[in-house]
């Protein structure tokens, strides 16, 4: 974790509990294929911040300052993980949801879709939640889609792992040194 005196880490209590609740319960060691195909000596397993419903809500509110700032008219969702945070910020904010799948669904009403929810209408503004970045790969095919109609939209996620051009609420990597970490 980078966390030099500076930092907004190193100002922000919320942040250092994150910091650490990913430390004690999301973090594994080992040797790792990520979505992006690079490998990394460690794992994120947001899911298990995500099962926990206070530390699911604790996250949640994380983004308040952020919904203040921003004032969208719709929070958006990434396939699957970000669905998750967009729901519980959803519900915390009484902002309407939308969902981007990463492909569309095959069957139903809304065959042929990427994006479900709303209802939604072009210039609104959205602000899509994602879980843990790597490369950004897929929250930015996600971004694109919503940007096809016409819709504005401010990408946010919880945790980058360094590479992608998406803000976050905390930038983690584990120092360098014993196994390569490749991203």
């Amino acid at each position: 974790m980078r966390d030099e005196p500076h930092s907004s880490i190193a100002r922000i209590p919320e942040l250092r509990w994150l910091q650490q609740v990913i430390m004690e319960r999301a973090l594994t060691r080992g040797d790792y294929l990520l979505s992006g195909g690079a490998r990394s000596d460690y794992y994120i397993d947001k899911f298990k911040l995500f099962a926990d419903p206070q530390i699911l809500r604790r996250i949640a509110r994380l983004f308040a300052p952020i919904v203040s700032d921003m004032n969208p008219d719709l929070i958006g969702g990434t396939e699957l993980g970000g669905v998750i945070l967009a729901t519980a910020v959803s519900q915390m904010t009484n902002i309407p949801m939308i969902i981007v799948r990463k492909a569309p669904k095959e069957y139903g009403a809304f065959a042929d879709e990427y994006v479900e929810g709303g209802p939604f209408t072009a210039n609104q503004k959205v602000l899509l939640l994602e879980d843990v970045v790597t490369s950004g790969r897929e929250v930015l095919a996600a971004k694109a889609r919503l940007e096809e109609l016409n819709l504005k939209v401010t990408v946010y996620a919880v945790i980058s792992r360094g590479l992608a051009p998406v803000n976050s609420l905390i930038a983690f990597s584990l120092p360098r040194g014993g196994p390569k970490t490749d991203n």
